[in-house]
Formats: C-alpha cells, structure tokens, sequence
C-alpha cells in the first residue's frame, strides 16, 4: 500500500477520536489524544512532514504535566488501598492534586480550541490529497533508523533510560505504520516493543511519582504539617526501594532489546 492518504487518513480517525474523548471526558481520553499525536509525530517525521511533528510534540509537551498528575494520583490512591499512607492522609494529598488537575483540565479545552491545534488539523486533512510516492521506502528507513538507535543499550542515568524509552515508541509506531501499510513482520516487532515501553514506562512513573512526593515532603516541613511529613518519611524509602526494581526491570529489559535482531526487510 504505497499510498500515504490512507496512512494520513488512520492518523486523522486515531486524532478526532481522542480529541472527542478528551472533550468528552472520557477515562484515559488524555492518554489516548498525547498517543495519537505522538503516533502522527512518528509518522510525520519519516515522511518529511517536520512541521506537523515539531506542533504535534509541542501540543504533547503541553499536557504532559495534566497526564502525571493523573498517573500520580492513581498511584496515590494505589498506596493508600495497600495501607502505605493513612486514608486521611492520601485524601488530603488527592484533594490538592484534584484543584491543579481541574486547573489542567481548563488549559487543556482551552490549548484544544487554540490556534496550533487548529492548525495541526488544517495541515493534516490536506495530507488526504497526497498522492502515491515513495510511502514505504521512507517508512523503512525512518525504521532502520530507529533499529540503529535501539542498538545502543542506554547508561544508568535517568536522562538516558528516558531516553530509550521514547526511541522505542517512535520504533514501535514505525512498525505499526508498516504492519498498516502491508508490509509482514513488523506486527511482531510493534507487540516486542510495547511489552518493553510497558516495563520502561512502569520504572518512569514511580520515579516521578516519588518526586512529586518529596517535593510534598518539603511542602509539609514549610507548612508545619508534622505528621504529613513523617508519614512521608516513612513512604519515600519504601518507593525508593520500587523505583530501584522497577529500574533494573527496564534496564534489562532495554540491554535485551538492544542485542536482538533487527526485522529482516525487503529491498524497496
């Protein structure tokens, strides 16, 4: 399937329907609208669309900090349910966390009426009308490209397990363009590498949600809130302890996809 409409098309859906969710309220909905942009990046990018990759990244950067408080204050209410911090506690903490999600959620609507989202969606509708070219070899190699920065095994600073991780989305995305496209074996390769971007997002969300939680602790030291503090003295070695698992897990897990194979391609 050498036609990039029909690949513009699937981004387009994937886009309007989170976007509608999002608007919508829908659980997970801020979730699936930063996946389908980051989707429509990937594939901006291999096909030399670098203006819809560069406002669909800043769009992404834009909820990011919307998207980690909710995966935050699941986890809260995680460690709560497991007796790791007092109920009244937790709630106190959620309650807080609550008032700057709904202030996120206003900028949020607003960003999605502004004038960069409106011009994502002008400029991608008119990618309908794009004609057959050369779809697949800039697919492929936008894919070797990726294999060639998978290859490198990270460090174990936290910057570059970052990283890795976001490399193995955009590889991932690849193979699933060329899997949409027709192209056999790269459904295979997409499911490897969401099974590591799982285990590499699972080590990103507890690190940071111990950040936010020392940054709670300092908090609480200013305001006087002793028993706050000290419960958080309590919890934050024990997350500490998590995010240091959950590392090696990741780290494993990206020194093993660094050392297989890469998909065996056809000649385009």
């Amino acid at each position: 399937m050498d036609n990039p409409s029909l690949l513009w098309n699937a981004r387009i859906r994937s886009l309007e329907k989170a976007r509608r969710a999002l608007r919508d309220r829908n659980p997970e909905a801020l979730h699936d609208f930063r996946v389908s942009l980051r989707r429509l990046g990937a594939t901006a990018r291999a096909l030399g669309r670098d203006d819809l990759e560069k406002t669909s990244r800043r769009i992404v950067r834009t909820l990011s900090p919307l998207r980690q408080l909710e995966v935050d204050r699941a986890l809260l209410a995680r460690i709560s349910g497991l007796g790791l911090l007092s109920s009244q506690l937790a709630a106190g903490l959620d309650a807080r966390w609550e008032e700057r999600a709904r202030q996120g959620e206003r900028e949020s609507a607003r960003r999605l009426r502004g004038k960069r989202m409106k011009r994502l969606r002008r400029k991608l509708s008119a990618r309908e009308k794009d004609r057959p070219g050369d779809l697949l070899p800039r697919l492929l190699a936008a894919r070797r490209q990726s294999e060639e920065t998978l290859r490198s095994a990270p460090d174990s600073t936290d910057r570059a397990l970052h990283r890795y991780r976001l490399a193995v989305k955009r590889a991932r995305y690849l193979a699933e363009d060329l899997a949409l496209s027709g192209e056999r074996g790269w459904a295979d390769a997409a499911t490897r590498e969401k099974r590591v971007q799982e285990i590499l997002g699972r080590w990103n969300d507890v690190r940071l949600f111990r950040e936010r939680l020392i940054g709670c602790r300092r908090e609480a030291e200013v305001r006087g809130s002793i028993t706050l503090a000290s419960e958080l003295d309590r919890l934050i070695p024990v997350l500490t302890e998590t995010v240091e698992s959950a590392r090696r897990d990741a780290e494993n897990s990206a020194r093993s996809l660094s050392s297989s194979r890469p998909v065996a391609v056809r000649s385009a």
